[in-house]
């Protein structure tokens, strides 16, 4: 740890893990001080797709921040396509799997094993927040990976997935060595429109600023240690209210159950629907989760590009949700058993990034 990271830790630090969805974004932040949190907030914003740009009050409350503290950093979770994990750190391991080292950007991982994202993945999310600037970039694989060491771990090929709201990852872990990785969308993947000046992979270079590292865990750009601007300035690893006659009308009344049943089944009935659309949307969205994992399974025991074992235990980090009916159809169809543990992933992340920069 150098002179200038000792000093900077006697100021408040402030680091905000941000996850992106279709509907909402969701900020969780601490302030670090002399080695320790001394504050932790949170804050959602709502989006409406499609969104052609960050939402400025978002922006506008992120600049607000960078006003208010000495040193912040911005980490993003990348949720679009193009990224992926594979088993070994070479180029023969990329090249086996027909991945083109020149359009993506890696990061090794325990000597084992690497996560990877596509340059024009990195560079949309540098885009997208290009006037607050992005300090580390996120893999949804290195989330994942963390919190399978945090676990006690399996000695067998182990299947665990990270569920998001818009997307989930999918691994299989024997140890801290990963055998087999996949990305999917559980959403359209329209919320945020591509910028014109990024083109196909071919046309898309690696830029000045971006940098790999074998022990950083995220997806990133090329450090800058000597930078004369406050903090680092780098990617790293990767209603309205009711008429008031009806409130008195209300008070007027005896007891509830005296209200004329036609005056609230209108408020009763949008609430039936808004539940049902609901649970339509999630079970549609199980199929689609149901569909993928079994898809993953015949892909990793038929392709002779994975050596392959028996599955028989699935452990799902749920950052959204996971029906009931689910779980069964998991138990039931692919024989599995299914362990959940319900955690928050832009806490998590944000632990990750201060570790990273005080490491």
């Amino acid at each position: 740890m150098g002179i200038r990271t000792v000093l900077q830790k006697k100021f408040q630090n402030l680091f905000v893990a941000i996850v992106l969805s279709e509907t909402e974004c969701t900020l969780s932040c601490k302030v670090l001080k002399n080695g320790a949190i001394i504050r932790t907030f949170s804050k959602t914003f709502e989006l409406t797709p499609p969104l052609d740009a960050l939402d400025k009050s978002l922006e506008n409350y992120l600049i607000s921040l960078q006003e208010e503290y000495q040193f912040v950093y911005i980490a993003f979770l990348l949720s679009s396509l193009g990224q992926g994990a594979i088993s070994g750190t070479g180029n023969t391991s990329f090249h086996k799997h027909n991945i083109d080292l020149q359009n993506v950007h890696h990061v090794a991982m325990f000597n084992q094993w690497s996560a990877y994202a596509s340059y024009i993945e990195i560079k949309w999310a540098k885009n997208l927040f290009s006037e607050v600037g992005l300090d580390l970039v996120y893999s949804p694989f290195i989330i994942l990976s963390d919190f399978v060491v945090s676990q006690k771990l399996k000695n067998k090929p182990t299947c665990y997935i990270l569920n998001c709201q818009d997307f989930f990852v999918l691994a299989i872990f024997e140890a801290k060595q990963l055998h087999f990785g996949a990305f999917f969308k559980t959403q359209s993947d329209i919320s945020f429109t591509r910028s014109n000046d990024v083109n196909d992979w071919e046309n898309e270079q690696e830029e000045d600023d971006i940098v790999s590292s074998d022990e950083m865990p995220e997806i990133s750009a090329e450090e800058h240690e000597d930078t004369e601007h406050e903090g680092i300035e780098e990617l790293s690893e990767f209603g309205e209210l009711g008429e008031l006659e009806d409130i008195d009308d209300l008070r007027s009344t005896d007891s509830f159950s005296d209200i004329d049943d036609k005056a609230i089944s209108p408020y009763k009935e949008m609430k039936d629907v808004k539940e049902e659309d609901m649970s339509l949307e999630l079970y549609g969205r199980d199929l689609l989760v149901y569909k993928y994992l079994k898809s993953s399974l015949e892909e990793y025991y038929h392709n002779p590009l994975y050596v392959s074992e028996f599955i028989d235990e699935i452990i799902i980090f749920d950052g959204y949700e996971i029906s009931s009916d689910l779980i069964r159809q998991l138990e039931d169809e692919l024989m599995m058993d299914v362990e959940i543990h319900k955690v928050d992933v832009s806490d998590r992340m944000c632990d990750i990034a201060i570790k990273e920069v005080f490491k």
